[in-house]
C-alpha cells in the first residue's frame, strides 16, 4: 500500500454526528476523519468510495487506505481526486453529486429504498457508479445478505420478507430496506447467484465494441466470484466473459448449488459489464479479488483476527481493466442507450427458474455460519478491537516464521521449524495447524501426527499447541512429506481455528544426495546482504546487540562493510565478541538476516564499531550501529510488548522501537524524556515491513541536547589596584531565557557584572569565574585571567586609599609616606628610583604593626 499523498478530512455530516455523541469517537469508524488521496497532477475529476455499507465486515477490507489502496492509488495516479464516504446516515443525492464516479465495493449492509432512489437519480443526472460484488454466500458479517443480493435489491429465497430469520434488533436495523429488482429495472442487468471458482476470464470483447475499455486486456482473474445476467441489452453490455465448456468442477468449493449455471461463455453471463442510464453510466464486476491488494488495515470485526488479503490488483490484466473502467465512467457522454451507438448489442441472458427474483429459493439455511457470541453485525459496540467501528486499538499480533531448507525435497520427509514470537511469557496457545497447497488450492502435504503416524490423505495437519518461553517465543518442529514428484512453487500456510495466520511461498524439488554440498563462500556482510534468499554464506564481525533482546537468542553483527541480523537459538554469546558465522540468507518482514545457522565460531572480544552519524535510517545503513543527532521526540505510542516514537529531523521522521526485552520501560523513558525534547539517539538500523526503524538498545544511548547560555569574552585583562571598575558581562541564549549571571573573584561575588573596588586585591594574576544559567537549568562557566598592577603614577592614590580604608592609622604618617612616594615618582633614573623606593619601604616596615597595618605592605610591590 502506497501512502505518498493520503490525508484525512472531516465532512460536515460526520462532524454533526460527532457533536451528537460527544466523547465516543471510534478509534476507526465513521466518526473518524475519512482518508483522501490527492493526485499529483489533477485532471479535475473526483471519485468517491463507499464505506458506509459494511465494506470492512469479516475478511473484507475494501477501503482506500487498506486492501483497496492499490486500486485507489492507481486511480489517483491518473489524475483523480479520491475520497472515502464515511457516514451512518442513508446515502442522499447531495452526498454524491460533487463526484464523477461513485464506487461501491462489495456491500454487506443492504441499501435502503431511499438510497436506491438516490443512486438512480445521481446516475440519471450524469453520475457514474461502479458496482463491485462477489460470489453468493460471501455474507461477510453473517446478516444473511450477500453483496450480490444487496446490489440486486432482494435476498435469495426471501423476496417477500427481507428480514426472514432475523431477531427484533436485526429487523430494527433493517428499517427502510425493501425487496425490489431495482438493478435490473434501471440498469438492465442483475448479478447472478452462481459461484465460479479459480478461473481465468479470457473471453474479452474487442476494444472497438467496449468504448476502448478492454484495450490492453487479455485476461482477468476470478477467485470465487459471480457473473451477471443481461436483462436489457439496450442498457447493459458484457465486456469480459468466462471461458466456455465449464462444469460443476469449476465452481467455488463451498458453493451451495451447482455454481456454474450455463457452462461458462456468453450464456453464463459477463464477468464484467457496463450500463447506460440516461445521462449517467454504471460498471459491474462479479468479484472483489481482482480489485484487492495485500495490505489490509483493519481487524476482523467479529473475531478480532488480523485479515489476509491478496495481490489481485496486480494479477493478470486486472488493474488495466479496472482503471480503464473508471476512465470510461468518468467521461460524460450524452447518449442514453447503447442502441444509439455503433456497437453490437448483447443477447438477453438465459435464466434458470430460480433466478426469477420472486421465485428464488434459499438452497441452505442462512447465515452460512453462526456469528460469534456477543457479535452483532449492526452494533459497532460489539465489534472487536482494531476493527472499523471499534472504540479500541488492537494489540499487535504475534509474528510467525517457518525455518526450513531450500528447496524442500519432494522425494523424502523433511523438518519445518515454526517460530512464533510476541506471545506472553509462558503462554500456551492451541488450535494451530499447518498445510501446503498449490495455486488453485490442491493440498500436497502430509504432516506427521504427534504419535508418529502419517495422515491417510493430503491436507492440513492435526491441531497442535505451542508454549512460549520466558521471552514470549514458541518453537514447534513439524515433520512433513509432500506428494512425490510435485515441483516448483507452493504455498506453506499456518492456520488457527480456520483463520489464516501466515502464508509463505516455498520451492519443491527432488533431493539429490550424489552431489557434495558446496563449501559456504566467505564474504563481507555487505556482500552477504546482496545474495538471493537461501544462499549459504560465511561472514565474520562483532556482535553489536545483547543476544535475545529481539527474539530467540538472535543478535546483530557488524563488520567494516555493514551489519546483519542473526536469527538463532543457541545461548552463550555476548555483545562485543568477534564471531565467524555460517548460515543462509533470508528476509523476514523485509529485514535481511541469516537463519538456519550451521555454526558460530568465537574469535575473541573486541571493541564495538563506532556509531555512524546519519540523518535517517534507510537501505544503506541496515543492521549497522547508527546515531541521529538533533532530532525531536514525537508520537510516543505504547504496545503490549514495546513502545515506539518518532525522531523528527529536517521534517523527516525515523521510527524508534524499544522492545520490552531490552529492559527499557516506558516509565523510565518518560521520566527522562518527553515529546518535544531535542536529543541525540543511537541504536541499530532495522526495518519492519515497510517501516524503517532504529532499534534502541540502552536508555543511555539517548542524550538530551541542551542549549546552555553562551558567555562572551570580556574586555578586561589588566587593572590598577587603586581604581574602581564596573565591567559588563555579555551572555547570549538561544531561547532568550537567561535566569542568572554570576561572577566570582576570591571571596567576592557579583550579579550581572564585574565590580572591582580600590585595594580589592594586591598586585598579581587572578582568575575571574563567570557562571550563567537559563530557566531550563542549563548552565555554563568561563574563567578569565586578569592582572592587577600598581602603576608608578598611582603611588599617591595607594597611600590615599590606604589612609581612607584604615590601613594607615595616623595622618602625619600618611603625609610622610606621600613625600617619599613623590620622591620615587620624580626620580631621574632607575637606580635613583630604586634607592628612593627602598627608603619608602624601610619607613613602612618600621611603622608596620604600629601605625601601618601589616597587610597593607602586600599592596606595595615595585611599580610598573
Amino acid at each position: 500500500m502506497k501512502l505518498r499523498h493520503v490525508r484525512t478530512f472531516l465532512s460536515a455530516v460526520i462532524l454533526a454526528v460527532c457533536l451528537w455523541i460527544p466523547g465516543t469517537a471510534a478509534a476507526f469508524g465513521p466518526e473518524a476523519p475519512a482518508p483522501v488521496i490527492e493526485p499529483e497532477e489533477a485532471n479535475g475529476k473526483q471519485v468517491l468510495f463507499d464505506n458506509s455499507h459494511g465494506q470492512t465486515a469479516g475478511q473484507a477490507d475494501w477501503v482506500i487506505d487498506g486492501a483497496f489502496s492499490d486500486f485507489a492509488e492507481g486511480i489517483a495516479d491518473r489524475g483523480y481526486y479520491v475520497e472515502e464516504l464515511r457516514q451512518i446516515t442513508p446515502i442522499q443525492v447531495d452526498d454524491l453529486e460533487a463526484y464523477d464516479v461513485f464506487i461501491i465495493p462489495e456491500a454487506n449492509i443492504p441499501f435502503q429504498k431511499e438510497e436506491q432512489e438516490a443512486l438512480i437519480e445521481y446516475t440519471e443526472n450524469g453520475g457514474s457508479i461502479f458496482f463491485i460484488s462477489d460470489h453468493y454466500n460471501a455474507d461477510r458479517n453473517k446478516n444473511r445478505w450477500d453483496s450480490s443480493e444487496i446490489m440486486n435489491g432482494y435476498r435469495r429465497g426471501a423476496y417477500s420478507n427481507p428480514t426472514k430469520g432475523m431477531d427484533d434488533d436485526e429487523k430494527a436495523a433493517m428499517e427502510g430496506v425493501e425487496s425490489s429488482d431495482w438493478l435490473a429495472d434501471h440498469f438492465g442487468i442483475r448479478f447472478r447467484y452462481n459461484a465460479p471458482g479459480t478461473i481465468t476470464a479470457d473471453e474479452i470483447v474487442s476494444p472497438d465494441e467496449t468504448f476502448g475499455i478492454t484495450e490492453g486486456v487479455n485476461e482477468v482473474a476470478v477467485h470465487a466470484g459471480s457473473t451477471l445476467a443481461i436483462t436489457n441489452p439496450e442498457q447493459a453490455k458484457g465486456i469480459v466473459y468466462l471461458p466456455e465448456n465449464l462444469n460443476e468442477s469449476d465452481k467455488w468449493g463451498p458453493a451451495v448449488d451447482e455454481g456454474i449455471y450455463f457452462g461458462g461463455g456468453e450464456e453464463e453471463g459477463p464477468y464484467a459489464a457496463i450500463s447506460k442510464l440516461q445521462a449517467g453510466k454504471a460498471a459491474f464486476i462479479g468479484d472483489s479479488s481482482p480489485v484487492e491488494d495485500a495490505t489490509p488495515k483493519y481487524r476482523n470485526e467479529e473475531t478480532g483476527d488480523s485479515k489476509t488479503t491478496y495481490d489481485g490488483f496486480q494479477e493478470a490484466d486486472d488493474s488495466v481493466l479496472l482503471l480503464n473502467m473508471v476512465d470510461w465512467l468518468a467521461e460524460e457522454e450524452s447518449y442514453e442507450s447503447f442502441s444509439e451507438k455503433d456497437i453490437p448489442l448483447d443477447n438477453v441472458s438465459p435464466l434458470l427458474d430460480k433466478e426469477t427474483p420472486k421465485q428464488s429459493t434459499e438452497p441452505e439455511k442462512e447465515p452460512w455460519s453462526e456469528p460469534a457470541a456477543n457479535y452483532e453485525w449492526y452494533n459497532p459496540d460489539t465489534f472487536a478491537s482494531g476493527s472499523y467501528g471499534s472504540y479500541e486499538e488492537a494489540e499487535k499480533d504475534p509474528s510467525y516464521q517457518f525455518q526450513h531448507q531450500d528447496p524442500l525435497p519432494n522425494n523424502e520427509s523433511f523438518t519445518l521449524e515454526l517460530i512464533i514470537e510476541g506471545l506472553e511469557s509462558g503462554e500456551t496457545v492451541t488450535g494451530y495447524n499447518a498445510g501446503m497447497y498449490l495455486d488453485g488450492g490442491e493440498q500436497i502435504a502430509q504432516v506427521q501426527n504427534e504419535d508418529g503416524s502419517w495422515p491417510s490423505s493430503y491436507g492440513y495437519s492435526e491441531k497442535f499447541s505451542v508454549t512460549a518461553d520466558e521471552e514470549g517465543i514458541a518453537v514447534k518442529e513439524l515433520t512433513v512429506r509432500v506428494k512425490e514428484g510435485t515441483e516448483g512453487p507452493a504455498n506453506l500456510r499456518l492456520r488457527q481455528g480456520g483463520s489464516n495466520l501466515y502464508t509463505t511461498t516455498v520451492t519443491l524439488a527432488e533431493e539429490t544426495s550424489d552431489n557434495p554440498e558446496e563449501e559456504p563462500q566467505f564474504m563481507t556482510i555487505a556482500e552477504a546482504r546482496q545474495q538471493t534468499e537461501g544462499t549459504t554464506v560465511q561472514v565474520e564481525g562483532v556482535i553489536t546487540s545483547t543476544p535475545g533482546i529481539f527474539g530467540a537468542q538472535g543478535f546483530y553483527v557488524q563488520d567494516d562493510t555493514g551489519g546483519i541480523y542473526i536469527y538463532q537459538h543457541d545461548s552463550g554469546f555476548e555483545k562485543g565478541e568477534h564471531v565467524t558465522i555460517t548460515g543462509s540468507t533470508a528476509s523476514f518482514q523485509n529485514q535481511i538476516e541469516l537463519t538456519d545457522i550451521e555454526s558460530i565460531e568465537k574469535n575473541g572480544s573486541t571493541e564495538l564499531p563506532p556509531y555512524h552519524v546519519v540523518n535517517d535510517v534507510n537501505d544503506q545503513n541496515q543492521g549497522e550501529r547508527v546515531e541521529i543527532a538533533s532530532g525531536t521526540i514525537k508520537n510516543v505510542e505504547s504496545y503490549y510488548n514495546a513502545f515506539e516514537f518518532d525522531i523528527d529531523k529536517n521534517d523527516k521522521a525515523t521510527r524508534v522501537r524499544v522492545d520490552n526485552r531490552t529492559g527499557i520501560s516506558l516509565e523510565s523513558f518518560q521520566s527522562q524524556f518527553q515529546e518535544g525534547d531535542l536529543v541525540t539517539i543511537a541504536g541499530i538500523a532495522s526495518i519492519y515491513q515497510d517501516t524503517y526503524q532504529l532499534m534502541l538498545l540502552n536508555l543511555e544511548d539517548i542524550k538530551k541536547e541542551t542549549h546552555p547560555p553562551v558567555i562572551q569574552d570580556i574586555d578586561f585583562s589588566t587593572f590598577d589596584i587603586t581604581k574602581e571598575y564596573s565591567v559588563p558581562i555579555t551572555v547570549t541564549d538561544k531561547d532568550n531565557d537567561i535566569a542568572e549571571v554570576t561572577a566570582f573573584l576570591n571571596d567576592e561575588t557579583w550579579e550581572d557584572q564585574i565590580k572591582i573596588s580600590p585595594l580589592l586585591v594586591t598586585p598579581g594574576e587572578y582568575e575571574i569565574n563567570v557562571k550563567a544559567a537559563d530557566e531550563e537549568g542549563n548552565s555554563t562557566e568561563r574563567t578569565f585571567t586578569v592582572e592587577a598592577v600598581l602603576d608608578l603614577s598611582q603611588l599617591d592614590d595607594l597611600i590615599e586609599k590606604g589612609n581612607q580604608q584604615g590601613f594607615i592609622k595616623n595622618d602625619k604618617v600618611a603625609e610622610r609616606l606621600l613625600k617619599k612616594a613623590e620622591n620615587v615618582q620624580q626620580a631621574k633614573n632607575e637606580p635613583s628610583r630604586q634607592g628612593k623606593w627602598n627608603a619608602l619601604q624601610h619607613q613602612m616596615k618600621a611603622q608596620s604593626g604600629k601605625k601601618i597595618e601589616e597587610e597593607y605592605l602586600q599592596y606595595w610591590q615595585y611599580p610598573q
